[in-house]
C-alpha cells in the first residue's frame, strides 16, 4: 500500500492542482489554499483509496501530521471511530456528507 503522506502529496498534486515543490510534510491545507470544501474532496478521495472511512476534515493540521494520524488509527483499526485524544484527532469534525 502506498504510504498516506505519498498518496495525499499525489492526490493534493493530481486534482487540486498545488504545485509539488509547495508540498511539504509542514504545509498546512490552509497554506497551500486547499478551501473546507477541497478538504472534503480530499477526505473523500483518501475514503476511496485507502478503503476506509474517516470521520474527520484535517483542517489547521499539517500534511505530515494528517497521514501520520490517518496511519495511526489505520494501524490501530479504530478507523471511523471517534479519536480518544487530541494525539488522534485530525481536526473537529465538518458537517455531515
Amino acid at each position: 500500500m502506498e504510504p498516506v503522506y505519498d498518496l495525499m502529496t499525489r492526490l493534493l498534486s493530481e486534482y487540486f492542482g498545488v504545485p509539488e515543490e509547495q508540498l511539504t510534510p509542514d504545509a498546512t491545507f490552509e497554506q497551500l489554499d486547499i478551501d473546507s470544501l477541497a478538504q472534503v474532496e480530499m477526505v473523500t478521495l483518501l475514503e476511496d483509496r485507502l478503503k476506509v472511512t474517516l470521520d474527520e476534515n484535517p483542517a489547521g493540521a499539517t500534511l505530515g501530521e494528517t497521514a501520520a494520524r490517518i496511519e495511526r488509527l489505520i494501524g490501530a483499526g479504530a478507523i471511523g471511530a471517534q479519536p480518544q485524544g487530541p494525539a488522534d484527532a485530525v481536526a473537529p469534525a465538518g458537517p455531515a456528507r
